[in-house]
């Protein structure tokens, strides 16, 4: 009897463990609260900048911190503004939480709001912050182009004379980053009481009029700065080309975080260059995309940090983890 007993009790118990099993195993007892998912949509104009790789760098890690579906999908015709307008509507009704948007045109998205065709979040990259202006839900990450073209004509001065020729790339009729980031060059040297010299860029006629009519009647060598990463890089390419060109250089600057321009600074063809933190625009656009969704406030940045960084700068940790991020 007594033994009978006891394995009843071995029964039992083992019948007690399997609900157990069965029950947890199948979300009865332990239900685990599922993340909601945020779908996010990056509509930008294209992709070939360098400056990309990072803002899409910082823009995944913060897609896995704050579990954000994030697409991303570039305009078939860059430029078009009537297309990214298309593609902006697409992605709302197809269920995106939340756009991300470098705007072809500035008032683009003001038209949109005052014709109330945008019931999500949008945050805005690289345009002016009066982009949104009106908008309840919206957020603007963007650098002070013209601030750092500024920064830039300060340190060209302080590495030389007022009295050198400096030359700078013509982008004065640009309302977007180069004419800005020019327009801030320029207005430092003159502060300054140094008149720079516009000049264009084309790899067939060498440095423009050629450096030497630049040089025609001066015995010294002259300062070069461009307004855009893409003819930065095409000029420190030409001069590492050529050296005749180059023994009349005695400095070139500008602006990019592109990996060709980084090397041409460690190699000294570069001496200056203003770099953007492209990996926490990514990062913190992605965390104000969540953030509105879920109906928070998203913090107000003002403008995102820019640096000026030497040859020496490149060896510095804090600018290593911004300019080559990790994989």
């Amino acid at each position: 009897m007594r033994m009978r007993k006891i394995n009843f009790f071995w029964i039992f118990y083992g019948l007690v463990l399997v609900m157990l099993f069965l029950l947890s195993s199948t979300d009865l007892i332990i239900k685990e609260e599922e993340a909601e998912i945020y779908p996010v949509s990056v509509i930008i104009e294209d992709t070939s900048d360098e400056n990309y790789v990072s803002f899409r760098k910082g823009m995944e890690q913060a897609a896995m911190e704050f579990n954000a579906d994030v697409s991303f999908i570039t305009l078939y015709e860059k430029g078009n503004t009537v297309q990214q307008k298309e593609l902006m509507l697409r992605e709302q009704e197809d269920g995106s939480r939340a756009l991300i948007v470098a705007p072809v045109e500035e008032g683009m998205l003001a038209g949109m709001y005052q014709e109330n065709l945008l019931s999500v979040p949008v945050i805005c990259i690289n345009t002016g912050r009066e982009a949104v202006n009106g908008a309840d839900k919206a957020a603007v990450f963007t650098f002070d182009y013209y601030e750092m073209g500024h920064e830039l004509g300060e340190e060209i001065l302080r590495e030389h004379s007022t009295e050198v020729k400096i030359y700078v790339t013509d982008a004065s009729g640009s309302d977007g980053a180069g004419g800005l980031f020019f327009r801030g060059l320029c207005d430092a040297l003159r502060d300054a009481g140094c008149s720079p010299l516009p000049f264009t860029f084309t790899e067939e006629g060498g440095l423009g009029q050629g450096l030497l009519g630049m040089t025609e009647g001066w015995s010294r060598k002259v300062v070069l700065a461009a307004a855009d990463p893409g003819l930065l890089a095409r000029m420190a390419q030409y001069l590492a080309e050529n050296e005749e060109a180059a023994a009349w250089v005695d400095g070139l600057y500008g602006r990019g975080n592109a990996v060709p321009l980084l090397n041409y600074l460690d190699k000294g063809i570069i001496q200056g260059l203003c770099v953007t933190d492209e990996f926490s625009a990514g990062y913190l656009s992605i965390k104000a995309a969540v953030d509105l969704s879920k109906s928070r406030s998203a913090d107000d940045m003002g403008y995102l940090k820019s640096y000026y960084i030497r040859r020496e700068d490149l060896r510095n940790e804090e600018y290593e983890k911004m300019l080559y991020p990790i994989e």
